[in-house]
């Protein structure tokens, strides 16, 4: 009998994914309550809030390319992944305890750091485990279930921040439960894949035969990058939907709407990255770009609950698209030996453009307004789609018997 190809995916990729689930619940718990806790617990201005969100994701992008090169040197990815897992543990009190602006930083900091060293390892062991023909199944997989993971994160916010009357504190209690759950998942269901080199230098030399191996990376890539970076520099932080949410009206317990319906559109990734393995990557990619302009139309030109809503799931839709997408076409373009730090440079570009895109927005919404900021994305995503016609076509894709 004919097996539903949907489970035909490696047992792995389905335990990164949980994992990913699990870390994203305990963050989505904190970071969808802290906007309004430094803005309205300690009156932090939303330029100031835009300035450290962009320090903070900027420090969570750019350690990427470190932890992608030391895991091709290791050629292994399970040990950065305990200990990022371990740090996210080692933050989550913190939040609770924290007196001050600057505690709640070193928090969101040291949990930024986390991300930023499991991101680059954890994809390119996707990479290394997924079928070349199912690449984009097993990104848009993972994708979606650290998604559904968010989407977890905000209806237990919603739940508890109505039942016991905005306590911040009990919340941020409460994340360090998943956060361990992900870590055990960890160390005892994932194994790391051993890549067999050719061409490539043996990373088992020191750094810098690594860094002279960049050479090898495709003309190919670099365009990819290039449109990445443009792109991303239109991805500004959740934190301004947020902030227009409450604005609008919104309660806090009901704020967390935002990041539910956001998740819930982002669960995409699996449905496009399952589709681009049978098509032109390019046409999925334009999609999702898109996407990005409508999302923004919403934000900025329907200043209501529905317009938030709209604009929410249409933007969670983009990232489950472009971030799969992106990640699948690097996996495509890049030798097994050389994959972290391929990932890696694609995040430390990605950490450029996003510390542009949050600061300028945090500006635009002080000096100008949230429409304003909304349009100026929506035009930064219109000039990335031109360039994706700049890019390399995807393969042909050969039939696989099932």
């Amino acid at each position: 009998m004919k097996q539903d190809k949907f489970f035909e995916l490696p047992i792995m990729i389905w335990v990164i994914g949980a994992s990913a689930l699990l870390s994203n619940l305990s963050s989505i718990m904190i970071f969808s309550l802290t906007p309004l806790y430094l803005t309205q617990v300690f009156g932090l201005a939303t330029f100031h809030l835009g300035i450290l969100e962009g320090i903070v994701e900027f420090c969570s992008w750019a350690i990427r390319i470190f932890s992608g090169v030391f895991s091709d040197y290791l050629k292994k990815r399970k040990p950065l992944l305990i200990v990022a897992y371990a740090l996210t543990i080692l933050a989550r009190p913190i939040f609770a305890l924290a007196p001050n602006i600057g505690w709640i930083y070193s928090a969101k900091l040291l949990d930024r750091i986390s991300n930023g060293l499991q991101a680059t390892p954890r994809e390119a062991l996707v990479g290394d485990v997924a079928p070349k023909e199912k690449k984009g199944a097993c990104y848009g997989l993972r994708q979606s279930l650290g998604f559904a993971g968010s989407i977890l994160g905000a209806l237990i916010v919603m739940f508890v921040m109505g039942y016991a009357q905005n306590n911040f504190k009990l919340i941020f209690w409460i994340a360090g439960i998943p956060s361990l759950l992900a870590l055990l998942a960890m160390i005892f269901f994932v194994k790391d894949v051993v890549a067999k080199s050719d061409k490539i230098e043996k990373s088992s030399q020191p750094f810098s035969i690594i860094l002279k191996n960049v050479l090898h990376l495709d003309f190919d890539f670099w365009k990819l990058i290039l449109v990445a970076g443009v792109f991303m520099t239109s991805n500004f932080s959740g934190a301004y939907r947020i902030l227009q949410a409450d604005h609008i009206g919104f309660s806090l317990a009901s704020v967390s709407i935002v990041m539910l319906v956001q998740n819930i559109g982002a669960l995409s990734a699996f449905p496009m990255g399952k589709l681009s393995d049978k098509s032109d990557r390019r046409r999925i990619l334009a999609i999702g770009f898109f996407i990005t302009i409508l999302a923004d139309l919403f934000l900025g030109l329907v200043n209501n609950a529905m317009g938030i809503i709209a604009g929410s799931i249409l933007w969670g839709a983009q990232m489950g698209i472009t971030q799969s997408i992106f990640q699948s076409m690097i996996a495509d373009s890049i030798h097994p030996d050389l994959r972290g730090t391929g990932f890696g440079i694609y995040y430390l570009v990605v950490a450029c453009a996003l510390l542009a895109a949050n600061s300028v927005m945090g500006y635009m919404f002080q000096a100008y307004g949230s429409t304003m900021g909304f349009m100026l994305s929506a035009m930064i995503a219109f000039i990335g789609l031109l360039l994706i016609g700049i890019l390399k076509p995807s393969p042909k894709k050969v039939p696989v018997d099932s």
